[in-house]
């Protein structure tokens, strides 16, 4: 891409350097056979090669008319070359994107367990950051065109669907059947109502987190079949105030949450079917001793309690979910263990 683009600026500049040779040959020739001052001679230059059909300064001698076919002929190359320049760039241009699109509409189409994010505005921009510092395989939908192209210029690696997430084809399009959760963070309710409702008819298993501006839109939102129900207004409220009733345990969790200033993070582990830790204890397990990540807590999937600070006697089973915090490589080791 950038050899192409540095080769259409060499010839551009070429047939630029063209042109301006073209008016300097036409300004001198004319000076010289006919005798005029340079303003007449490049004037008549320019409306020369440029075949504007204006009328000539004075009545040409016959070596002038000859001089004047040859400079329209030159003219009508130099800009024939401009032209064909110009197209063909804007043309490869536009068939790089399409097939851009093409390779990344292939890519989502194989994607499998995937999250599919709706709505890249300020709330979807900070779930599209959180992402990509998790690593985690996403689908963005955006219908402005500009926003877009914003997204694709400061992430080109990530996948960006242009669209109207309210709409079936375009959910079928971030592959919604294989994908293991959506986020819908629309600035409308009614919106994010439809693509809840649209969502959850295509893909029964999906995990549904929307976003609530109206408090009395939750419990339509929860009826249509959303899993979890965030309101800006109660998250901002509580924040504020634990800030200011509990301030070194907020920044405590953000650090833990976002992983900066400290090389540890606060992770959920899920412990998988046929794994070998399933049926121990924790003493068993020894996932201290094996991994140095400390378990703060653990809760069963049919469970709704979580039990924290487990003891050396807590049996894990497959499908619990475990909370440990520690540093990246001694989760990423965890994990391996639990798949071995």
């Amino acid at each position: 891409m950038a050899h192409r683009e540095d080769h259409f600026f060499q010839h551009l500049i070429t047939v630029v350097l063209s042109l301006v040779l073209l008016l300097m040959i036409g300004t001198f020739g004319y000076s010289w056979l006919e005798g005029w001052n340079w303003f007449d001679a490049l004037y008549m230059t320019f409306i020369s090669f440029s075949t504007v059909g204006f009328n000539e300064i004075g009545p040409l001698h016959t070596s002038s008319r000859f001089f004047t076919m040859l400079l329209i002929l030159m003219g009508m190359v130099v800009i024939a070359m401009l032209s064909a320049s110009v197209t063909s760039w804007f043309v490869r241009n536009e068939l790089l994107i399409k097939r851009k699109m093409v390779k990344m509409k292939q890519k989502i189409s194989r994607l499998k367990n995937h999250i599919i994010i709706c709505g890249a505005g300020d709330t979807g921009l900070t779930i599209i950051r959180e992402f990509q510092q998790a690593k985690k395989a996403f689908v963005v939908i955006e219908e402005k065109a500009e926003i877009v192209n914003e997204l694709l210029e400061k992430y080109p690696e990530i996948f960006v669907i242009e669209g109207n997430a309210t709409k079936d084809e375009i959910l079928e399009e971030a592959n919604i059947r294989n994908a293991a959760g959506l986020i819908t963070a629309l600035s409308l309710d009614a919106d994010n109502l439809f693509v809840v409702v649209s969502a959850r008819t295509l893909n029964p298993k999906l995990n549904i987190i929307s976003r609530a501006v109206e408090k009395n839109t939750e419990s339509k939102l929860y009826n249509a079949g959303a899993s979890y129900v965030i309101s800006p207004n109660m998250v901002e409220g509580m924040r504020m105030a634990s800030v200011i009733l509990r301030p070194t345990v907020v920044n405590f969790l953000e650090v833990m949450t976002r992983g900066e200033g400290l090389s540890i993070q606060m992770e959920e582990i899920d412990i998988p079917e046929n794994s070998a830790f399933s049926g121990k204890t924790l003493a068993e397990a020894g996932i201290p001793q094996h991994t140095g990540l400390i378990v703060l807590a653990v809760r069963h999937i049919k469970e709704k309690k979580w039990n924290f600070n487990p003891g050396p006697s807590y049996v894990l089973t497959r499908d619990d979910t475990m909370i440990v915090l520690g540093e990246p490589e001694k989760i990423e080791k965890l994990r391996n263990l639990l798949n071995a």
